[in-house]
Parts: C-alpha cells; sequence; structure tokens
C-alpha cells in the first residue's frame, strides 16, 4: 500500500462476496484538525476583543478594487500545501477587519448594519460547526422551537390573541416582503400559483407602495409576475409618510383604469428618513379596496420591545402582514427577519408546492412546528437562535434600552444641527435616522447637491467618519444612521466639524480653477 492515498480494507459480506471500504486520506484529515481549529478560534477572539475594546472614531478605510485585488491574491496558496497556515491565517482575518465596516467605532454613522452583541457572535461560530438547517425539525430541533417561543414573546407585544396568528423567519426583509406578496397574490388572485396572473380577468392586479418603499418592495411586483408596469405610487405628505387622503384617489384612479389591487405595502421606517406611515388609516382604506396590508417594517418593527417606542407602531396589529429585522435594531447578526402573518395557517400558502422527500403527507407534534412548508429557504441558518439566545441571557430590557438611547441620541442630533446656521435639517427624525443639508454661504440649486455628494465622498474617504447620502424631491442630502449606542453629542459635533472642513476645501478649490480658467482679457495698446 505504500504511495497510496486513500486507506483501503476488505470487507466480507454475507454470502462470500467482498468489497473495499475507503476511508479519508490523512491528508483529507489534516484539513479538518481540532488543534488548528482552536488555534485559530483562540487568535480570532484575541483580535475581535482588542477590536471591541478600542475607543476609536472609524468609518471604513477605502481602498482601490485593483490594489484589494492584488493584496487578495497574494493570500492565496499557490499550492496544495496540505497543513494549516498560522501567519497566512492571520493575515487573512487582518486583511478582512481592516477592509469591513467599523460598526463599533463611534465614526460610523452611515448605513443600518449594526454592531451585535457580542455573545450572540460565539453562538454563530458554534451554529457554523454544529449546525441545525432551520426549515425541517428532524435537523433544526431547537431552531423551530425558538421560532415558536420568539412568535409568542412578540405575540404579546403586537396584542394578537395566543395562537391566532403565525411567524417564520427568513434571510432578510426583502425576502419576507416578497413571501407576504404571494400570500396576498394566491389568496386574492384565484388560481395564479398554477394558472399564472392573465387566465379569466378583465382587470389587471396591482401592487400599491408609497414613493420612498424600499426598492426591495418596489421590485416583488416584477418578481411575482404581477409586472412593474402594475405598481401604484402612493403620494406622501410632508412628514414623507403615505398621505391616505391623496392615496385614497390614486387607488380610485388606479381601479378606473382596470386596475385591481390586492396588496398595498406600507412602511415602519422608511430607508430614506426613517418614516412611519400612519397604519390605521391605511388599514382602512386597504379593507376598502379589497387589498391585503402588508408593513414592511424592517427597521422600526424593533419599537415593539419598548414601551415608549411602541406606540409610534400604532396600527401595526392591524396589518395582514409585516416583518422587522432582528439583525438591524434588536442587534443580533445578519441575517434574521421575523415576519408575522395575523391570521394562522396563511404563510404556508405562499409556496403550496411539495415534494414527498421533504414533506410528509400527515402533519404530527414535530412538522407542526417547523417552518420548511412556509418559506422560499430549504437550507435556512438558524438565525433565530442568536436571538433567542440575547433574549434568554437579557431579557427585553437590553434591547429596549438601546433602542431608546438611540433615538434619544438622533434627536439630540437633529437640534444640535438645526441650530448651526449652516445646516438644514428637514425632517425630525421618528427613528434613528436623520438627513441634513450642509449649506455654506452662497450655495445653493444644483452647486449644493452636488456639494452634498462631494462631501459625503470626502468624509469617507478620509476614514473617520462614515455617511450616506439620498436624493428626496431632486436635492441630495447627507444621511446619517446612529446604530452604535457609544455615540454622543461630541461625535456629531466632530461630524460636522468634519464636513465643515471639507466644504472648504471643495468651494477653495472650485474658486481656484474658476480663477485659472478665466478668460483673459488683452488691455488694447496705447
Amino acid at each position: 500500500m505504500s504511495g497510496a492515498t486513500t486507506m483501503d480494507r476488505l470487507y466480507v459480506l454475507e454470502g462470500g462476496s467482498s468489497y473495499r471500504r475507503q476511508t479519508c486520506a490523512p491528508e483529507t484529515e489534516s484539513f479538518f484538525n481540532v488543534q488548528d481549529f482552536s488555534a485559530a478560534a483562540h487568535w480570532a477572539i484575541e483580535r475581535i476583543a482588542d477590536m471591541l475594546s478600542r475607543d476609536d472614531v472609524e468609518g471604513v478605510r477605502l481602498q482601490r478594487p485593483v490594489d484589494l485585488m492584488a493584496r487578495a491574491r497574494n493570500l492565496m496558496t499557490a499550492a496544495d500545501l496540505g497543513c494549516f497556515d498560522a501567519r497566512r491565517f492571520a493575515d487573512i482575518l487582518e486583511l478582512y477587519l481592516e477592509t469591513g465596516i467599523k460598526v463599533n467605532s463611534r465614526g460610523y454613522m452611515g448605513r443600518q448594519f449594526s454592531s451585535v452583541m457580542p455573545v450572540t457572535a460565539v453562538f454563530e461560530m458554534v451554529a457554523a460547526m454544529a449546525p441545525q438547517p432551520a426549515s425541517y425539525y428532524e435537523a433544526g430541533q431547537l431552531a423551530n422551537i425558538a421560532d415558536r417561543l420568539i412568535e409568542e414573546v412578540f405575540g404579546r407585544f403586537i396584542g394578537w390573541p395566543p395562537g391566532s396568528f403565525e411567524m417564520v423567519t427568513t434571510s432578510g426583509a426583502s425576502l419576507a416582503n416578497m413571501t407576504a406578496a404571494l400570500v396576498a397574490r394566491n389568496r386574492y388572485v384565484s388560481g395564479s400559483w398554477s394558472g399564472g396572473l392573465a387566465a379569466g380577468r378583465s382587470t389587471r392586479p396591482a401592487v400599491a407602495v408609497g414613493q420612498d418603499a424600499h426598492f426591495s418592495v418596489s421590485r416583488i411586483a416584477g418578481i411575482i409576475g404581477v409586472g412593474q408596469d402594475q405598481v401604484i405610487r402612493l403620494p406622501l405628505n410632508d412628514r414623507r409618510q403615505i398621505c391616505p387622503e391623496r392615496a385614497a384617489a390614486t387607488l380610485d384612479e388606479a381601479a378606473t383604469e382596470g386596475l385591481d389591487i390586492f396588496c398595498l405595502i406600507a412602511s415602519a421606517g422608511t430607508t430614506a428618513i426613517g418614516a412611519n406611515d400612519p397604519l390605521p388609516e391605511l388599514a382602512a382604506l386597504a379593507k376598502r379596496c379589497g387589498a391585503w396590508l402588508h408593513v414592511d417594517a424592517a427597521h422600526n418593527g424593533a419599537f415593539l420591545v419598548s414601551d415608549r417606542l411602541r406606540p409610534r407602531l400604532a396600527g401595526l396589529e392591524l396589518a395582514d402582514s409585516f416583518c422587522l429585522d432582528a439583525h438591524k435594531a434588536l442587534f443580533v447578526p445578519a441575517l434574521c427577519t421575523l415576519l408575522f402573518y395575523r391570521e394562522k395557517g396563511l404563510a404556508e400558502t405562499a409556496f403550496p408546492h411539495k415534494d414527498s422527500y421533504v414533506f410528509d403527507p400527515f402533519e404530527d407534534e414535530m412538522t407542526a412546528v417547523q417552518s420548511g412548508v412556509k418559506n422560499f429557504e430549504c437550507t435556512k441558518r438558524p438565525a433565530i437562535l442568536n436571538l433567542w439566545l440575547a433574549w434568554s441571557l437579557y431579557g427585553r430590557r437590553a434591547f429596549a434600552d438601546k433602542l431608546e438611547h438611540l433615538v434619544m441620541m438622533t434627536k439630540a442630533a437633529h437640534d444640535y444641527l438645526a441650530d448651526q446656521p449652516d445646516f438644514i435639517v428637514p425632517y425630525r427624525p421618528e427613528s434613528n435616522i436623520l438627513c441634513f443639508i450642509h449649506q455654506p454661504l452662497g450655495v445653493c440649486g444644483n452647486r449644493l447637491s452636488g456639494l452634498q455628494l462631494e462631501l459625503r465622498n470626502r468624509v469617507r474617504a478620509g476614514g473617520r467618519y462614515l455617511l450616506s447620502k439620498v436624493d428626496l424631491d431632486g436635492q441630495t442630502m447627507l444621511r446619517i444612521v446612529l446604530m452604535n449606542h457609544r455615540i454622543g453629542l461630541s461625535d456629531i459635533a466632530g461630524m460636522a466639524a468634519e464636513i465643515r472642513r471639507h466644504a472648504r476645501d471643495v468651494l477653495e478649490n472650485n474658486a481656484t480653477r474658476g480663477k485659472q480658467n478665466r478668460p483673459i482679457r488683452l488691455q488694447p495698446q496705447e
């Protein structure tokens, strides 16, 4: 057997026949070495602990793609080494941390990606090594039970009677919103799952969304076969919420044009400014139209856990379905989205097709609690376990305290910037998202929008603060999302000072270029 790459053993079967069983090569076994795992885990935990203990003001360190490509390529092994290279692992880990957004820093204000409760990250590693695929009970027992337990907790916050509703988890709100829209389509557009949308219809099925709906909501109609031409954009009021009165007129006009609105999608926490649509009025409007009301509460849906913030979601209990992202404002690793249905039994109508290799013909106590029949994903990470773990360890107050602090800090940021003569803050924040404009003296019109974009780029390139931007009614605005509880008013003041410094540089450079490009006027000779 010298030089063989596998280890062969001869097995004699009943009746005298035999076969050779091939076991793993020693080289293969080395890739799963426990000592290597322990060494890598120890190094990673020390490095992460160091990162968490620092109090640096950082946003993101952007690198040119061509440079990063070269660095990453150099870290790829050029040969089959057959053993763990601790130094290479450390270098790869460092490159990852270097190029990531600094969600634990006081300078990170740009996105809705959250820093997480550190203990949930530890559990994330455990779940990777000892997986519980969450769609089927036999493979993910605790994951499916955790779904039911979190369902009970949030049902009490919503006010729905126990046992009357249900919840499934999905990998992100984009998937949750689409799944809820499929339930609405299958229920209101008879035979659409099997026969499509057009068969035997004199009207065209349509979906209504707010003008500030997330882009994933806007494209649902195209994904589920309704078609983008059948998306009705509902007008907003001066707080960038759907205006019920104008929306009613828009829907009436659409009906006269042969559009049959079967689903109205509202928002609780728009991505642009964090606005909450008026849900009681929209629920009444949806009922009048005979439409399903779904609420994309990916961001502000977490307010349910706070006694102080929950009133901002008034009317959410009237929705036929809604979703919230636990990986945004409940501070657990992505992706973990909770999708709720007000009526039990509707979740499984999203995907009626079933196959025998995953579904049993009769439901028993185990299949009754699994979610595979109710969502799009077959292999699904047990993300709910991170939320259940944190809830089990810390309880509701831990989530509520941080949420309330972030919302309070965003209001303080609004008041601070509104008091500055060179900042415009057009909308009072309803959550932890704030939009504003820096307007130096004499800058207006298109120049003002161009300046905001340039400021976002320069501040981001500086590496201390990460801001985002949004275009609203033709005006580009700067945007911050406060996700880190360490951020204080001094950090807001530091960000404003950084913006002012870059604005001065931009305006001075523009003035210099303007002088250089000014046409030369020849003086007449005497």
